[in-house]
């Protein structure tokens, strides 16, 4: 009973789920789209569920806390301080409230901003070393970049308007065309994994088989 609950069951649900899915994207038939919206109700509901991993947070960081755990005990203490915080303002005044929005806009938000400049640092770094010349790839790749940078720059293109053409020829024809390409690959690859999870080939979702 155990070997049919971890594995044919798991894929029997995947399946009717996923069927439902696609076929009432693609047929308009009432009993359908009225198992489609409990079927979604359900998974609104799974989803809350996630929620209660924020339990298992505070139990894993307040025992760092407690043991005091060298260079990490205080990031931990100041999550679960940070949690409380939300937690306490949420529930409290609401999300919409002016405490609950003078976290966001003067914690939140900074933070976020400061994380994202100091990457800055590191994306400069890694286009350095990307654009070494060593052959004609990474010197084309080098050059339209250069170019690139010299259109989005207000100077150059005041200069001359040139510079804003090369700039969006540069977007219109190779990167938008690259970037199409992409999306095409990733969507076949999309409708390929869940074809394969359809018909129980792609097992990943169930963890580690033993």
């Amino acid at each position: 009973m155990s070997e049919i609950l971890k594995r044919p069951i798991p894929l029997l649900i995947t399946f009717v789920v996923g069927m439902l899915m696609v076929l009432e994207y693609f047929f308009t038939v009432p009993a359908l789209t009225a198992t489609y919206d409990t079927v979604n109700t359900w998974r609104v509901i799974l989803y809350a569920c996630v929620y209660l991993g924020t339990i298992n947070l505070l139990l894993l960081h307040g025992r760092r806390v407690m043991r005091r755990d060298p260079g990490q005990w205080y990031y931990s203490a100041w999550l679960i301080v940070m949690i409380a915080a939300y937690a306490v303002l949420g529930l409290v005044w609401g999300v919409d409230s002016m405490n609950y929005r003078w976290m966001i806009d003067n914690v939140d938000v900074p933070l976020g901003a400061t994380m994202y400049a100091s990457l800055a640092f590191y994306m400069a770094s890694g286009a350095y070393r990307v654009m070494k010349v060593r052959n004609l790839g990474t010197g084309l790749l080098l050059l339209s970049a250069f170019l690139v940078i010299i259109g989005n720059t207000p100077l150059f293109p005041a200069t001359w308007e040139g510079f804003a053409t090369i700039r969006n020829t540069i977007f219109d024809t190779f990167v938008v065309g690259s970037y199409r390409a992409i999306r095409f690959g990733v969507g076949l690859g999309g409708i390929a994994l869940g074809i394969r999870t359809l018909v129980g080939l792609e097992t990943g979702y169930m963890g580690r088989r033993e």
